[in-house]
């Protein structure tokens, strides 16, 4: 069995942190997803079946012959703050996660620990990061992290400030053990929720948090939309306030692809067609394919209700007259918050 040391040390080497574990199938972690998220609703069961549930916890799935999994986690907390008082045009708020393309840096990393490891030790691999495995369950179970109570997972190195990838490799690789480690009676991510969208530890509702509803298609609730701030895309709220992650020291950036920024400029994004926004943010996860640009619109409707600048009612009476009913019921609502202050 090959030791894990030299691959945790050449990840560490790229700037990543290394888990191992084999690759079993992760059928507890299955039957619990499925009993909370199709109970609760907070999934489309037509979607997520039950044996959809069982493939996305198999890594056979993806690799018959997979014998360990290698997982890696990128930090991504950079010193980019954003300035709450910026002048001039409405600009809407992007999570830190997708300010630049973390996701397709840590692929690219993957594969220069892959090339390693074939080196080394023969085998074939395959690569993921954001892909159809189940990447918390398996950052648990090969020691990268724990799960905090807002279901992100804590790395002890980044805290909950990172993207998760994997190798799955056909090779026998000794596991590391799971952490010891828990959130104890902490629960400041659960109490800093605006929409308490973390009903208990570790299980999170997606119809009310805010991060999900960023991607959804739909009008968004008043108690919701009220609370929504100048966000564009992405919430992290919980993080925010997550002891593991005040402690951690901002890193120079770790990547220069899919540069977006702290900001986005409502006025011009209301403006672009949908192609035009996927070519202009072409390189970042905010233009993937399973983004609906609809909600995007509607992310910044919302913002600009709440920025209640009486200056941009006609940006928000041009949705208001439009086809699309969602989008000019969000706009109702931002006029009714600019005029009613």
């Amino acid at each position: 069995m090959i030791d894990a040391e030299s691959i945790k040390n050449f990840g560490r080497r790229n700037g990543i942190e290394i888990g191992i574990t084999r690759a079993l199938p992760l059928r507890k972690e299955a039957r619990r997803i499925l009993k909370q998220s199709r109970a609760l609703l907070f999934i489309n069961p037509a979607a997520w079946s039950p044996k959809e549930i069982e493939k996305f916890c198999d890594l056979k799935s993806v690799m018959p012959e997979a014998r360990s999994v290698i997982t890696a986690a990128l930090n991504y907390y950079t010193s980019d703050e954003p300035d709450p008082s910026r002048p001039g045009e409405p600009y809407g708020l992007v999570a830190r996660y997708t300010r630049r393309n973390y996701y397709l840096e840590l692929r690219r990393r993957l594969h220069r620990l892959a090339q390693f490891i074939k080196k080394e030790y023969g085998g074939n691999s395959a690569i993921y990061a954001n892909g159809p495995i189940a990447e918390k369950p398996l950052a648990q179970r090969s020691g990268l992290g724990f799960y905090g109570k807002h279901s992100v997972i804590i790395n002890p190195r980044f805290g909950s400030w990172c993207v998760l990838g994997e190798v799955v490799t056909d090779l026998a690789i000794a596991p590391v053990k799971p952490l010891n480690q828990s959130c104890g009676r902490c629960r400041k991510c659960m109490d800093a929720c605006p929409t308490r969208a973390i009903i208990q530890p570790y299980v999170l509702d997606r119809r009310v948090c805010v991060q999900a509803l960023t991607n959804w298609v739909g009008v968004i609730p008043d108690r919701i939309a009220k609370v929504w701030g100048n966000r564009v895309y992405g919430c992290t709220i919980c993080q925010d306030v997550c002891p593991k992650n005040i402690v951690k020291q901002p890193v120079p950036s770790e990547t220069e692809i899919g540069i977006v920024g702290q900001w986005l400029p409502i006025l011009n994004i209301l403006a672009m067609k949908e192609e035009e926004y996927r070519a202009r943010y072409a390189n970042n996860q905010m233009s993937a394919g399973w983004i609906n640009f609809p909600a995007i619109l509607r992310n910044g409707l919302v913002a600009l209700g709440n920025i209640r600048d009486s200056k941009i009612l006609p940006v928000v009476n041009k949705f208001i007259k439009g086809r699309d009913q969602t989008l000019a019921a969000t706009a109702r609502w931002a006029k009714r918050r600019i005029i009613n202050g």
